[in-house]
């Protein structure tokens, strides 16, 4: 089993390490010859006498096109459960524009992602939570293969001009060389992401109080381990604790030791990025972890596993405790008025300096949620078919449900939500949220709207953040652009780091690695090295390294 998991880890950093260290193959080109200032469209076209520009595109209004006229390629990860989804066929209707869309597990979106970029043959449009600042700086500013889009914005998209005039939206959107590559993604944003849930419902069979230290909550870990905590009559089919496998977050636990930290080893002090992948914080908690691990308190699974697997032993109440962003993302259970059997487990350690990284102030600007490339014809098309998804009403739709169906205008800008359960079993399918629109994709609402709900859910991350406001950092970890000479270089530094960062996590938790034995420890700090840790973090202007 050891040996196994090992090679997978390993098999998954050379890849990647690989993948990214080639750059844009195939046709891509080189930044010499295919990074080229004529993608820009800063010239307005000019309009013929049917409304259209280049004999295609309506310069206002709609529909975009004339119907059979025009159809664009999104490449995506997403978990949808049909790849159906209601309002890309509403918008069909409103904009004449077919959409084919190529969804992918996110476990193999970036390996397909960067195979389609590497041969030439990609979409006309990528996005996700697959893309990243390294990869915008590489396939944008260095090559060329992601078009930059503020010219096409500023003409044709005022629903998008308006929200990169939002406070600081417009500053985080631009890249190094002055240009937007990305849509932008704007909206209200929990304080808390991904925490750890604990079953009341568990702790209430083994007769346990809820932990507030490390030690009372593996000791709760070993009662989940050796009693019947799920009720169903096998004492053994407990899985006290696991975590997200896209998101684990295990390095955020390094807060219970006074160290909170982000999945890239950053944490923040005295209001300025610093580095904690290598601080004794870290090998204190990941040590923990090993224990927990050793006595079989933690999945076997939780480095193989994909989210399937996770959601599926969720769903059969296997799980104690789970890192997850929210209760029902494993257990299964759906959301109701009603609170779930589900707490969001205390900082433990709050009495010792217990602390938990802030996630955002309470609204995110995500800048790499969709880029289109140089494979597309007629990008201005494109940009006007997101602009009209971020119409207000359009906004409600992918957010919330369509409009006439789900929420319903009362006066101004608010609108009431009906309860879906008295639509037929069919409609409430197609309009459930996972069915309205592809999740890793933009959409927009304006932050702090809500519709009106007589008997609205359980607000479970309102209740999180509430919960967890004492003990949250006071600032968040600031995301940085790199001068655009550092680019490839910066990109293949984050690369190779993070997936030595995430693999040597692995491989201390499970034992692989003695995280007790200083040579190891040392052999671990001095790996970072030998992959550019120091000229990285120079490349992100951080100078406070914590040891």
């Amino acid at each position: 089993m050891k040996k196994k998991l090992v090679a997978m880890l390993l098999t998954t950093v050379v890849c990647a390490t690989t993948l990214a260290g080639c750059g844009g193959g195939g046709d891509t080109g080189s930044k010499d010859d295919k990074k080229d200032d004529s993608t820009s469209t800063s010239a307005p076209k000019e309009v013929d006498a049917d409304g259209k520009i280049d004999g295609i595109m309506y310069a206002e209004g709609l529909p975009i096109v004339d119907e059979g006229t025009y159809s664009f390629s999104i490449f995506c990860d997403d978990s949808s459960p049909t790849g159906e989804f209601y309002m890309l066929d509403e918008f069909k209707k409103q904009t004449n524009v077919d959409v084919e869309l190529q969804i992918n597990a996110y476990e193999n979106a970036t390996e397909k992602m960067n195979l389609a970029l590497n041969s030439g043959n990609y979409a006309d449009v990528i996005g996700g939570w697959i893309l990243s600042d390294s990869m915008i700086l590489t396939y944008g500013v260095e090559q060329g293969v992601f078009i930059p889009l503020e010219d096409i914005f500023e003409q044709y998209c005022p629903n998008i001009s308006a929200i990169l005039d939002l406070p600081g939206v417009r500053e985080k959107m631009t890249a190094p060389d002055g240009h937007i590559y990305t849509i932008p993604y704007v909206c209200g944003d929990t304080t808390v992401g991904y925490s750890p849930y604990i079953s009341t419902k568990w702790l209430e069979n083994v007769n346990m109080e809820m932990p507030t230290t490390t030690d009372e909550f593996e000791a709760v870990l070993k009662a989940f381990k050796e009693q019947d905590a799920n009720g169903n009559g096998d004492p053994n089919d407990e899985i006290p604790f696991s975590t997200d496998p896209n998101n684990k977050s295990l390095e955020a636990m390094t807060g219970y030791f006074g160290l909170p930290m982000s999945k890239e080893g950053l944490t923040v002090v005295d209001g300025e990025n610093a580095y904690a992948g290598i601080s004794s914080q870290y090998r204190e908690c990941l040590s923990w972890l090993n224990k927990l691990y050793e006595q079989g308190l933690i999945d076997t699974e939780i480095f193989t596993q994909d989210s399937a697997t996770w959601e599926g032993k969720g769903n059969k109440d296997l799980y104690g405790v789970s890192i997850a962003y929210g209760s029902n993302e494993f257990s299964g259970i759906e959301q109701t008025p009603e609170k779930p059997p589900y707490d969001p487990l205390p900082v433990l350690n709050a009495d010792k300096g217990g602390q938990w990284l802030r996630a955002t102030l309470g609204n995110s600007t995500y800048r790499t949620q969709a880029v289109i490339t140089d494979n597309a014809e007629h990008p201005e098309i494109i940009a006007r078919w997101f602009d009209n998804a971020f119409a207000f009403e359009n906004g409600i739709g992918c957010t919330v449900g369509p409009v006439g169906l789900v929420c319903f205008q009362e006066e101004g800008d608010k609108y009431r939500r009906i309860d879906t359960k008295t639509l037929d079993e069919e409609t409430q399918e197609k309009v459930s949220w996972s069915n309205l629109w592809p999740q890793s994709l933009p959409k927009y609402t304006p932050i702090g709207w809500k519709p009106i709900e007589e008997n609205p859910n359980y607000d479970e991350k309102k209740a999180v953040e509430e919960f967890y406001e004492p003990y949250l950092t006071k600032d968040i970890v600031e995301s940085i652009w790199v001068d655009s000479e550092s680019v490839e270089i910066y990109s293949e530094y984050k690369t190779a780091i993070d997936d030595y960062f995430r693999q040597q996590q692995a491989l201390f938790i499970s034992g692989e690695q003695d995280i007790d034995d200083d040579k190891a420890w040392q052999a671990y700090k001095d790996g970072f090295e030998g992959l550019g840790l120091s000229e990285y973090l120079e490349i992100r202007g951080i100078t406070n390294v914590i040891e």
